[in-house]
């Protein structure tokens, strides 16, 4: 048995913030802390044995259909969401017929609304079958069905359907359409589907769901006619509520035929209009409700999608006090099917919003009203165990930040996702790999290539040129496109300084240039002709000759090899970068092999 959801959890809720500060990682707690509060209780730590009890959990009520995920886009629409037509072509006929396709959101209201149904034995998708018991209104034979937990019809001198019926006299007199009422009550028909017992052409009396199979009576109770003798027994679960059918029939009355199949509405559309009415069950029973199990619809990027044309006339519905059950509970029509529809109370959303693309201030105001928002910051504090080289990658992204929100805001700062690959291999190399592939992509996004302030954030402007990851470099725009056109360019460009991701001093640098300097103290160093290398303290390694260091040094170390004949891969056969190609250049000079 699940437990409730915490009585603070709201229906509605989205988490925000910068990218890679866990939103979708964390729609996992919040989804269990609605489907499954105790179990998140008894498992709150951070450590990757709890995180995999919690993503199993999760999975399981994946599994279990309580759980669904969908992302918005600017191609997300309201037919994907709730409802829309959907074209068939007939495979006969070759003609294309169209047929209302509930959306994402639609079919989650169902579920949550009819499955807790199941365990008064309605099936999944039932059939939905009117009867009429001895006419409209009331009657013996009406009423000791009620309470007895039945379903019966005429034409009893057919016999016991389940024999060779066909050949019965009194059947062969019948005609087509008692005959098919007597094939549907007893062959069609099966346990776990709905019944309307009728009051009136337009009225329901009564709501049963079928308990068991066919069966033939040949002595009828007391009470009852005669000829009833065909029976079912049946669980009725909405007695005496004389609700009108139109709403849900397209308008349209029940025909005067004892027993046919309702086409026009499902049993999700049913108990919504039950609700809707404030149709109270016969039994202490939940047919659908507040107290139902929850479900939970996480919705990724929600601020992505066109909120107001996804949402529709529903983003008054998913209010808390217009939800099904409370007192200023709301239903609408919908545009395709035409059936009354109401949000559960069961039914809780979460949302995800990337601040980077759009900040709360311009987020639809009708969301923001109706959503309760939880903002998830970078937590640099995660990092501050994490150290690669001697530089604390905590303080690292957390100076980085500042100056983020410095020149840009809060709503662009860097996650702490994107570094932690480095708890499990704290190695320059996915440093390296960090930076090239995520920080410097989504810093030229935040700042729009603005590479001065990029070059700000990245503290180059205090590096040595080397350690720079982003250089300022003389254009010669004159010399290349003549001087009338040249003098109205720029005259410098930016550069990215490849060789600066290899560079520990780079990354030492953005936290603090000045450490860079006690970093630079020459490690060992080995000449070859006019160039002498360098690995410095911080495991760098530099190419100079005389007093002037040259850049960049990969091109010089790869000409050195192949003069040396010093292999340029590891053991793997995978090309040495330039710190490792240098070291094993110094080590085979040192050793006086090249």
């Amino acid at each position: 048995m699940t437990a409730s959801p915490a009585v603070s959890v709201s229906l509605n809720q989205i988490l925000y913030g910068p990218p890679g500060t866990g939103k979708t990682y964390n729609t996992i707690n919040q989804a269990l802390a609605i489907l499954a509060p105790e179990f998140l209780a008894q498992n709150s730590g951070n450590d990757p044995e709890t995180r995999k009890r919690l993503k199993a959990e999760f999975d399981r009520f994946v599994t279990a259909e309580r759980v669904r995920f969908v992302t918005f886009h600017q191609s997300f629409s309201y037919e994907d969401f709730v409802e829309g037509l959907r074209a068939d072509s007939d495979t006969e006929t070759g003609q294309v017929r169209y047929s209302v396709e509930s959306g994402v959101f639609k079919r989650l209201c169902d579920d949550a609304r009819t499955r807790p149904a199941s365990d008064l034995g309605v099936r999944g998708n039932p059939a939905i079958w009117k009867i009429s018991i001895n006419g409209t209104g009331s009657s013996p034979t009406k009423s000791y069905c009620l309470d007895n937990g039945e379903a019966r019809i005429g034409w009893g001198e057919t016999g016991d359907l389940r024999g060779d019926y066909e050949q019965n006299a009194y059947y062969q007199s019948l005609g087509g359409g008692d005959k098919g009422t007597l094939n549907y009550f007893a062959e069609q028909m099966v346990v776990g589907d709905i019944l309307l017992c009728i009051h009136s052409a337009e009225q329901i009396g009564s709501i049963g769901v079928v308990t068991g199979d066919y069966r033939y009576e040949a002595q009828v109770p007391a009470g009852v006619l005669g000829d009833y003798q065909h029976v079912r027994s049946v669980r009725w679960l909405y007695r005496d509520i004389n609700l009108s059918i139109l709403p849900l029939n397209d308008e349209r009355q029940f025909t005067l035929k004892t027993v046919y199949a309702m086409s026009r509405f499902t049993w999700a559309d049913l108990l919504s209009y039950l609700q809707q009415q404030g149709v109270k069950p016969v039994e202490l029973v939940t047919v659908a409700g507040a107290d139902s199990e929850p479900y939970v619809l996480i919705i990724d990027e929600i601020n992505r999608g066109n909120v107001s044309r996804i949402f529709g006339e529903l983003i008054t519905l998913i209010e808390e006090s217009k939800r099904e059950g409370a007192d200023e509970a709301l239903s609408v029509k919908l545009p395709y099917s035409k059936k009354p529809f109401s949000v559960p109370k069961n039914v809780y959303l979460i949302g995800t919003m990337n601040t980077a693309d759009r900040s709360l201030a311009g987020l639809d105001i009708a969301l923001r009203r109706r959503f309760v928002f939880r903002e998830m910051p970078p937590r640099p504090e995660l990092l501050d165990d994490v150290e690669v080289v001697g530089l604390n990658i905590g303080q690292l992204l957390r100076v980085m930040n500042q100056r983020i929100e410095v020149l840009l805001d809060r709503d662009h700062c860097l996650g702490h996702a994107y570094f932690m690959p480095l708890k499990k291999d704290g190695s320059q190399a996915r440093l390296e790999l960090i930076f090239r592939n995520q920080i410097l992509p989504l810093l030229q996004e935040y700042f729009f290539e603005d590479w001065q302030r990029i070059a700000w954030v990245l503290n180059d402007q205090r590096k040595a040129p080397n350690d720079q990851f982003i250089q300022e470099r003389t254009s010669f725009a004159e010399a290349l496109f003549g001087r009338d056109v040249g003098q109205g360019l720029a005259a410098s460009y930016w550069t990215l300084n490849d060789e600066a991701f290899e560079r520990m001093e780079a990354y030492i640098g953005i936290l603090d240039a000045s450490r860079v300097t006690a970093d630079r103290v020459v490690k060992r160093e080995a000449a070859q002709g006019e160039f002498t290398l360098r690995e410095l303290a911080s495991g760098s390694v530099e190419v100079w000759r005389a007093d002037t260091l040259l850049q960049p040094a990969k091109p010089i170390l790869r000409q050195l090899a192949e003069q040396l004949g010093v292999s340029q891969q590891n053991s793997n056969g995978n090309a040495l970068n330039t710190r490792s190609l240098g070291r094993h250049l110094i080590d085979q000079l040192s050793q006086g092999k090249a």
